[in-house]
């Protein structure tokens, strides 16, 4: 009997030892992968088996594969339905659209920038040069020089003029004939036309500052010749300080138009109250640095003329 007895024992032991893992197996399987592993009883590791599935639980974003956005049917509509408005708009309609932008554009860009003085700089130093030009005439000895003569406006009457009935052109004397000093106080007046002499003895005799009738020379119908009186250091000193005046007069003239212009700006909301204050310093201050200029050309000229006697 005791054979049998331990053969029973064995078969007791393996039901015993077996029944707990089929159990373990069984519970582990039935576990889905969002169960948490606090559900897991004690009795499976207790065994001293390994569970055969573990995996993380928890994913990170990382390793997440992303998905695109579908397109949407209704933005899809809306975008062909713009672009059927857009075609259906006249050519002519678009091109006016276009047009009324860009003019936007070209008043934004039109807009002038008070604080610009370039137009101001602009007006003086044309002044200036005009009257540098009749000082330095009045320094050279005034009438009795090349300059004077052959700056005489002459008027020459063509006759493509004629036909067409159009006014007469106005040269200069320099720019048809040449103009030489023969000695003392006459001078030769060389016509480069014979049509040119006339038109050039006009000239002299309604000239302000020479008023006289040249004379023909004999021996050259081209040639003409006239005298012309020097004049006194005193007369060129007086013409000279008048020249001077005009020349202050101008510049006067310019910056008056310009301070209209601020105030036109003023008035059309452009400029702000204190803005103005600063333009009006800064166009005063313009116009004293150039007759400070002025002032000293005056005096280096009226000095050179009083020397020479």
């Amino acid at each position: 009997m005791r054979p049998l007895r331990a053969a029973n024992g064995i078969l007791r032991g393996v039901a015993t030892g077996s029944a707990p893992r089929r159990i373990t197996l069984s519970s582990v399987h039935t576990l889905s992968p969002t169960t948490p592993s606090s559900h897991i009883t004690s009795s499976t590791s207790s065994t001293g088996s390994n569970l055969p599935w573990q995996r993380t639980l928890a994913r990170p974003f990382s390793h997440t594969v992303p998905c695109q956005k579908k397109k949407s049917k209704r933005g899809k509509d809306k975008t062909d339905e713009v672009n059927a408005e857009h075609e259906d708009v006249p050519k002519s309609k678009r091109s006016s659209q276009k047009d009324t932008t860009a003019a936007a554009g070209g008043e934004a860009a039109d807009t002038p920038d008070p604080f610009d003085f370039s137009d101001v700089q602009a007006a003086f130093d044309r002044a200036d040069k005009h009257f540098t030009e009749d000082l330095k005439k009045l320094r050279s000895g005034g009438r009795f020089n090349a300059d004077a003569i052959g700056a005489i406006p002459v008027q020459v009457d063509n006759k493509d003029n004629k036909q067409r009935g159009a006014s007469s052109a106005t040269f200069p004397l320099r720019e048809l004939a040449t103009v030489a000093p023969l000695g003392g106080r006459r001078w030769s007046i060389l016509a480069f036309e014979e049509s040119s002499v006339k038109p050039i003895l006009s000239a002299v005799q309604r000239s302000e500052d020479f008023n006289q009738q040249p004379q023909r020379s004999e021996d050259n119908p081209l040639e003409l010749t006239m005298t012309v009186e020097p004049e006194r250091a005193d007369a060129l000193a007086r013409r000279a300080k008048t020249v001077c005046q005009a020349w202050r007069d101008r510049v006067r003239d310019e910056a008056r138009r310009r301070s209209d212009l601020h105030k036109k700006w003023r008035g059309d909301g452009l400029l702000l109250s204190d803005d103005a204050h600063k333009l009006k310093d800064k166009l005063q201050k313009l116009q004293d640095e150039r007759m400070k200029g002025i002032q000293a050309k005056e005096k280096e000229v009226v000095a050179a003329i009083m020397a020479r006697g």
